[in-house]
């Protein structure tokens, strides 16, 4: 097969990927600090997932490119009670993933060579989606000085002739942190002026770190600007293989009327949500305060116990606002710190996975691990990474 741009030069694995390998391989038993899939870290589900499912109508199909009506007016009322006016169920449409749905905004707002801006650091899902669609990306700078901020100047100076949209994530993975009511505003005010679209990814917007306990501001609302909301029921009910996320669709009319038009124009191209999903989706919304609350729950502990291991393990616990990662910066001095790369001196030493911080941009002496681990892993892995447990 003829490589061409769209696809990476070489499928190798990376080094970090083949260290992990060497050391299974090698019957090492690893501590894995990065696991995120929610069905494999003991969190409860709404009780009567199966029975619900036997007892959906399964067997009719009537497509709708925007999804059933049924379950797009479910997360509607998601919406209304979390307190934004992305409410209107004619303004929403399923994806089978958030990756999907950026594919889909990629594709409805750039040609060929047009661009967007991410920001950095974040998780390294942009680029291949953008190359996949042959548009280009530019990465804004989120600085970190006791808590994460936008560099705005970095995002104005980005901005170009062919600059389509501004994508925000927030919580951001794996920094946690969420744009202030200033941040938003100049965004927002820099979009309107540059004719730009916002595209603001909240799927973590449910869980908030302490102090505080109630969802964290959504971009979605009454905004001078066409804004994108991406959100799913992977991380919102902890059901990724469920396979159902959406867009919601907010923004001045009727340039709001025609960007959906377009993505339902696409969306009728896949037919792509499969049926099981969408009937289930009414029910697993209104159920998902058991998973949300023991979740919830779990980070919360686990951001305890980093706190209390700092000190030992040398390595500050960077701030943020809400998600389901958390950035160590480990320290001079530390053996982790003083090491080229610290999650490479975890795994070669201590037999502990975490995840690298240049995977997300970050620095080398950072590294990013799951908050929703099982906490008894978590505090055996700090253990490990403070001394106390070397042989």
């Amino acid at each position: 097969m003829t490589s061409h741009g769209r696809l990476p030069p070489e499928f190798e694995p990376s080094p970090f990927a083949r260290a992990i390998e060497a050391k299974r391989g090698a019957g090492r038993g690893i501590l894995d600090l990065t696991v995120a899939n929610p069905t494999r870290v003991g969190l409860p589900r709404a009780a009567g997932l199966e029975a619900a499912l036997r007892g959906a109508d399964l067997l009719h199909y009537d497509p709708d490119p925007r999804g059933t009506e049924a379950a797009r007016r479910a997360v509607a009322a998601y919406h209304r009670a979390r307190g934004t006016s992305a409410s209107e169920p004619d303004r929403i449409l399923l994806t089978s993933s958030t990756s999907e749905a950026y594919a889909h905004l990629f594709r409805l707002l750039c040609d060929p060579g047009d661009e967007v801006l991410v920001p950095r650091p974040s998780y390294p899902l942009f680029e291949p989606l953008a190359r996949l669609e042959s548009v280009g990306l530019a990465s804004y700078r989120l600085r970190y000085d006791e808590g994460w901020r936008v560099d705005l100047e970095s995002v104005e100076a980005l901005v170009g002739p062919r600059t389509r949209a501004v994508v925000v994530v927030q919580p951001n993975n794996p920094t946690g942190s969420c744009l202030d009511a200033g941040e938003a505003a100049a965004l927002e005010s820099l979009c309107a002026e540059r004719g730009l679209a916002l595209i603001a990814d909240e799927v973590f917007g449910d869980f908030p770190w302490p102090p505080r306990d109630a969802p964290l501001p959504s971009l979605l609302g009454d905004r001078g600007v066409l804004t994108f909301g991406l959100n799913g029921i992977s991380k919102l009910c902890g059901l990724p293989q469920m396979k159902l996320g959406w867009i919601a669709v907010t923004g001045p009319e009727p340039m709001a009327a025609r960007a959906y038009e377009g993505l339902e124009w696409i969306a009728d191209l896949f037919l792509s949500v499969g049926a099981p999903a969408q009937a289930m989706l009414p029910w697993v919304l209104e159920r998902r305060d058991t998973f949300h609350r023991a979740a919830l729950a779990r980070i919360h502990e686990n951001l305890r116990t980093l706190v209390a291991g700092s000190d030992r393990a040398g390595y500050d616990l960077l701030r943020g606002d809400g998600g389901w990662s958390a950035v160590l910066r480990f320290l001079p001095g530390s053996p982790a710190g003083d090491a080229p790369d610290a999650a490479v001196w975890a795994l070669e030493e201590e037999d502990v996975l975490l995840h690298p911080g240049h995977f997300y941009e970050l620095e080398d002496h950072d590294a990013v691990l799951s908050l929703i681990a099982e906490p008894e892993r978590v505090h055996d892995g700090i253990e490990r990474l403070s001394g106390a447990k070397r042989s």
